[in-house]
């Protein structure tokens, strides 16, 4: 069932289009709610929202609506490869990388040829390439996604955007990328995750969080920005936040609060998809246990007043996700 819960004043601020389509209010609604839904690992209430700003061209809801169709059959449908068209002839890089993978299962079943993915890539890198000599970020990481090198992704970190910090982070982490000095690969990891933190990416908070647990970094900044990514809605570390708010035992020394703990995982006990759910529903008895109806009460209102007051939860997947 889809659920009318997004509040509009987050909407606004969070999902303001770059596509070229002039939406109605109610357009506009259904396609930060499917967006929104989307970013919940919910792609399929999310379609029925996006369909509607879609089919009135707006190009941010057909790129979505066609990740939501491709993720929810796990391949590149007829309807799928629509939307992406729709998106990328409007400009969209990350639909036009979509189009260009040759090795998804729609070409293996013939439902798009192996011409058009050539087609699409030479044409994604071409206006990739034109948008990142004019210095943006987004068509260099896109570069750097489409195989055309990791200084692409240096390039658009150095340029200051915080998910391609968070990323080259992740990239250099996993071992890629060259470093003379020894050491030195560390420092540049806790320094992206760091930037990448302190521009705002929830995300790159949590990684960078776990970063420093890994590498015996200070309490006091772990559990820093375990708060401030679960402020700014990022799922994972919200379900961190409020376990640990609940436990007197804590690692990161949070204050016990069962009120704030019940609030939080109430809300995350709403959400359609993933398992958080199912991992909220199971914990709600137990806090219940340890509380006074009262206490059960002011939780319940703490979560009212949290969502009016902060934006839709999200995983914070990457545009160009799995």
């Amino acid at each position: 069932m889809i659920r009318n819960f997004i509040g509009a004043f987050w909407l606004s601020l969070i999902f303001c289009s770059s596509a070229t389509a002039e939406l109605n209010p109610a357009q506009k609604t259904a396609r930060d709610s499917g967006i929104a839904l989307f970013r919940q690992s919910d792609w399929y209430d999310s379609q029925p929202l996006l369909t509607i700003a879609a089919e009135a061209g707006d190009r941010d809801a057909q790129y979505y609506l066609g990740e939501a169709i491709r993720l929810s059959k796990r391949y590149i449908t007829a309807e799928a490869k629509k939307w992406y068209e729709a998106a990328a002839e409007q400009g969209d890089l990350y639909a036009m990388l979509r189009l260009s993978k040759e090795d998804d299962l729609c070409t293996i079943m013939d439902s798009c040829s192996e011409k058009d993915a050539k087609d699409w890539r030479e044409q994604v890198l071409k206006a990739a390439n034109e948008r990142a000599v004019k210095g943006d970020t987004e068509a260099m990481t896109v570069l750097f996604t489409a195989g055309q090198g990791i200084s692409w992704l240096e390039k658009a970190a150095e340029g200051g955007d915080s998910y391609a910090q968070q990323l080259l982070a992740s990239v250099y982490k996993s071992g890629a990328g060259w470093f003379l000095v020894p050491g030195s690969r560390e420092k540049e990891i806790n320094r992206l995750f760091k930037s990448s933190s302190e521009g705002g990416n929830p995300r790159g908070m949590f990684l960078y969080a776990n970063y420093l647990y890994d590498h015996d970094g200070s309490k006091e900044e772990i559990a820093h920005w375990v708060k401030k990514a679960a402020e700014n809605s990022h799922i994972d570390s919200l379900i961190t936040y409020a376990y640990k708010i609940s436990d007197p035992s804590n690692e990161l020394g949070y204050p016990v609060n069962l009120k704030e703990a019940y609030g939080l995982i109430l809300i995350l006990s709403k959400l359609e998809a993933g398992t958080a759910p199912e991992d909220a529903k199971r914990k709600l008895p137990e806090l219940e246990s340890q509380m006074k109806p009262d206490e059960i009460k002011q939780g319940i209102e703490f979560s009212k007043e949290w969502e009016k007051t902060h934006p839709p939860l999200s995983y914070f997947d990457p545009i160009y996700g799995y």
